[in-house]
């Protein structure tokens, strides 16, 4: 079906276009941010960024010229970024990094606020990077990649035992990785909530209700970017198979594939606020007693809110 295709080619583009701007706009917000959490969240945008160009780049003519036997080391390749060492960048890897920074910066907030010259976030993500394309170099064996068939308009494994053994594993690598990363998110809005109500009654109401709008983007934050990448990974490697029709092979594909880094690069960028240092919240002392004990009470609920406001920003 030629037509199909070419609606395939134009969904794939738009959707790739607003992939990249979205995550683009990501990078160029945080990308002077010094934080860890936010370096993380560049590097995941990065990646989101490669996959959507590959889209942009390959998947996308090959679809409106309607090339049926494409150059296959150039499908391998551009497989390559679509489904391994950026892609596991764009998932698992950064989801984990995300959960266990908050993680830390919630139960050791003075440690994690404390200045540290040694660069432990970007030699955690530059090693992240060296595993992903080492992970990804069994993908160039012939047989074992994963790349576009313009047939279906979609990126799936190939039809051979190597191609769907790797698959299987990425995927159940994914799964695992996406329990630990929601679990260690589920501990950290326990505590901060019971941080919270520890506070409770000393905080004013708008205080309050920030907190609360804040716990409850971080939560759905967590569901989604946790999920999506998971059942991105099923699709392409089981449900695919339960129905050969192009439109179902190319929503299990490509649609899904897209969808998934641009609702990371919605996501970043409609939740991410500059964070506030403790420093900055700090008053200066009363000469008066009263007011002395009332703004000492005011920046302890300060510092603590501070540091529970920056782990649940993005």
């Amino acid at each position: 079906m030629i037509e199909f295709r070419y609606f395939a080619a134009t969904v794939m583009l738009l959707m790739s276009i607003g992939a990249i701007v979205l995550n683009s706009l990501v990078v160029r917000r945080m990308f002077r941010e010094r934080e860890g959490f936010h370096k993380i969240c560049v590097n995941k945008a990065v990646a989101n960024i490669l996959i959507g160009h590959a889209f942009l780049i390959w998947a996308v003519p090959c679809s409106y010229l309607n090339f049926l036997y494409l150059p296959h080391q150039f499908n391998i390749f551009f497989g390559q970024i679509v489904g391994w060492a950026p892609y596991l960048m764009s998932g698992p890897f950064t989801q984990l990094c995300l959960a266990f920074n908050r993680a830390v910066a919630i139960s050791y907030p003075y440690w994690f606020n404390k200045q540290n010259r040694f660069p432990w976030t970007k030699i955690l993500l530059a090693g992240l990077w060296a595993i992903s394309i080492v992970l990804s170099l069994p993908a160039m064996i012939d047989g074992c990649s994963y790349i576009f068939f313009v047939e279906s308009v979609s990126w799936s494994p190939m039809d051979t035992v190597c191609s769907r053994t790797l698959s299987e594993y990425v995927t159940n690598a994914v799964l695992v990785m996406a329990i630990v990363s929601f679990s260690v998110n589920i501990s950290s809005i326990f505590k901060i909530v019971k941080s919270a109500i520890g506070l409770s009654a000393v905080m004013d109401a708008n205080m309050s209700e920030a907190r609360r709008r804040k716990r409850r983007k971080m939560f759905i934050q967590c569901v989604i970017q946790d999920c999506t990448h998971t059942t991105d990974c099923m699709l392409n490697t089981y449900v695919y198979t339960f129905y050969s029709a192009q439109w179902f092979q190319f929503l299990c594909g490509a649609v899904s594939a897209l969808t998934v880094i641009t609702l990371d690069g919605f996501l970043m960028s409609v939740l991410h606020q500059r964070s506030t240092t403790p420093s900055q919240t700090r008053e200066p002392p009363s000469k008066s007693h009263t007011h002395d004990t009332h703004h000492f009470r005011n920046r302890a609920l300060s510092r603590v809110s501070a540091t529970i406001m920056t782990t649940t920003t993005l």
